[in-house]
């Protein structure tokens, strides 16, 4: 228990170190060694938890998805929400974690390409957040709150993904009061993409298109 609590204890150390370095210079660290010095700490014990700057950051991004992961297991109502209901929890959730770390986040982001679905420091936070998606997307199969659709099922995780990343833009750029730019992107967005994960217009659209190639009728 010592050995695991004093793990946790440097990697806080470091990850929190790291984070305000980059928020304070911009940058950063030129080196590890460098960055240790002015923790008087041995380089080596850097090493000991983390292979290089890049992987404290992926590990400050996992966080960011523990910490919203741990408030809704303590939300004693999520288990009974809808899947819709859960998703918007974990993005409004999420948000509050963002805010608590406001000037990390809209610097890292500053840096991704608009284009790019797969910034690399999330990608421990996305792989998490893969599998929380698919548990709470078959919940929604089950209960029939959305259509499993042939090979297009596969591809609801993708599009909540892509929109967790445009509400995250959103989010480092608005300037409203009380973020209200981004809980309009949140809700809106949302209720596009279960709207179109539900019965209705897509399934007609994947009917015609079906009948349409089967009969050669174009």
């Amino acid at each position: 228990m010592t050995d695991q609590k004093e793990n946790t204890d440097w990697k806080e150390r470091f990850k929190n170190a790291f984070v305000l370095y980059l928020i304070r210079n911009g940058e950063r660290p030129v080196t590890v060694f460098k960055f240790c010095e002015e923790l008087e700490v041995d380089e080596s014990v850097f090493y000991e938890y983390y292979n290089s700057f890049r992987s404290v950051e992926k590990e400050v991004w996992l966080t960011f998805y523990e910490e919203v992961k741990q408030a809704l297991d303590r939300d004693s109502e999520y288990s009974s929400y809808s899947t819709h209901e859960k998703y918007l929890s974990f993005l409004y959730t999420l948000i509050e974690v963002y805010k608590q770390n406001r000037s990390y986040v809209v610097l890292r982001y500053a840096e991704v390409d608009r284009r790019s679905l797969r910034p690399w420091f999330m990608d421990s936070f996305r792989e998490e957040f893969a599998i929380w998606v698919k548990e709470i997307l078959d919940e929604g199969f089950e209960s029939n709150e959305i259509v499993s659709r042939p090979l297009i099922s596969s591809k609801y995780y993708e599009a909540l993904w892509v929109q967790l990343l445009y509400v995250t833009r959103v989010w480092t750029i608005d300037e409203s009061e009380d973020f209200q730019v981004t809980d309009a992107a949140i809700e809106k967005s949302s209720a596009l993409l279960f709207e179109l994960m539900k019965s209705g217009p897509v399934d007609l659209l994947i009917d015609f298109v079906k009948f349409a190639y089967q009969n050669k009728a174009y």
